[in-house]
């Protein structure tokens, strides 16, 4: 069966399509305009996306980073689509612009990460001629469903006209999408979608960066880096300051137990008063204790929170899996 784009609407462009029929080679025309003017390698190196598109189209849509993670995803975010822009601006976090498909819908206290939705993915001979058809199946179907999962969260950031109005604000929809068109574009999109056939990172909607650096961290083995670098300290101070905080508190507590120690070695100066003998035994041993019964009851209290949360969180997981007819094919390798 052949494969279709998940729309039939085009996207025309006025100021284009004129000029675009003067042109004899209409169709490197047509791909110079709607891909950006470089690309970066795999080694770094500054190239024209026409030379090796397919190389680029694996750099912009591709998440295996994520997918490398697959079954952690629960402690960074739900099965669920992404929350509309104008939510995300209630919830405080500033749009934060990427290319970086890794980072798309990744949030942290600096912000939201989002990576524009470009031009070519609202072109159907495109999707025809260079992601629906690819010499490799296997990577045909990855780039399909990394294209479709993409174009699934913008259906889901841009619901009113207000997110359409934020989109157009920072740059993440092209000049030429219209309000109108939206509206029948991400109809159709709807209407053929099917979480089945969009990759599986996109079954969640936002994910949590601190907790995908921790996943890295301890399970991959990236102790330094994490996830992403986005997070970490831009400069030595930075790192230098904050483990000294650590340490700060440490030495706070040391410093509690030896003045309470150092209190209950010189009782003897008042040992024919024994209330005053007593009370001082009493608040060296509490000193000494108090500290670490807190902390054991924060411990406990944060571990039950955990478990709790975590129980609510892969129930809804199952119960989303269900209803969007899915199933979690990576944990059948645990």
């Amino acid at each position: 069966m052949e494969k279709s784009p998940p729309f039939t609407i085009e996207l025309v462009d006025p100021a284009h399509e004129a000029s675009s029929r003067d042109v004899q080679d209409a169709t490197h025309t047509h791909l110079a305009r709607i891909l950006p003017a470089t690309t970066r390698s795999t080694r770094d190196e500054i190239l024209n996306p026409t030379s090796n598109l397919q190389e680029f189209l694996q750099q912009e849509l591709l998440v295996r980073k994520i997918n490398a993670v697959q079954d952690w995803l629960w402690a960074c975010g739900r099965p669920m689509p992404p929350r509309p822009l104008h939510h995300q601006r209630v919830l405080s976090r500033d749009i934060i612009i990427t290319e970086n498909p890794e980072l798309h819908l990744i949030w942290g206290p600096q912000g939201i990460h989002l990576k524009p939705l470009p031009e070519y993915l609202l072109d159907s001979a495109f999707w025809q001629q260079h992601i629906l058809s690819s010499d490799s199946q296997e990577q045909r179907i990855e780039l399909e469903q990394c294209a479709r999962g993409f174009l699934f969260s913008y259906c889901a950031l841009i619901a009113h006209y207000s997110d359409f109005r934020v989109a157009r604000e920072k740059g993440l929809l092209p000049e030429a999408v219209t309000w109108e068109y939206w509206k029948m574009l991400s109809g159709q999109i709807l209407q053929h979608h099917c979480y089945s056939t969009v990759n599986p990172r996109y079954w969640y909607g936002e994910l949590r960066l601190g907790r995908l650096n921790k996943i890295y961290r301890f399970r991959k083995g990236h102790l330094l880096r994490g996830y992403s670098r986005i997070s970490g300290y831009a400069i030595y101070g930075d790192l230098i300051r904050d483990n000294f905080a650590s340490l700060i508190t440490i030495l706070g507590y040391v410093v509690i137990v030896l003045t309470a120690m150092q209190v209950g070695l010189a009782t003897d100066k008042l040992i024919s008063n024994s209330a005053f003998q007593a009370a001082s035994y009493g608040l060296a041993i509490f000193s000494i204790i108090a500290p670490l019964i807190s902390a054991v009851a924060i411990l406990l209290f944060v571990s039950v929170w955990i478990v709790s949360n975590w129980r609510a969180t892969m129930d809804f997981e199952r119960r989303r899996f269900v209803e969007m007819g899915v199933e979690p094919y990576w944990r059948d390798k645990y």
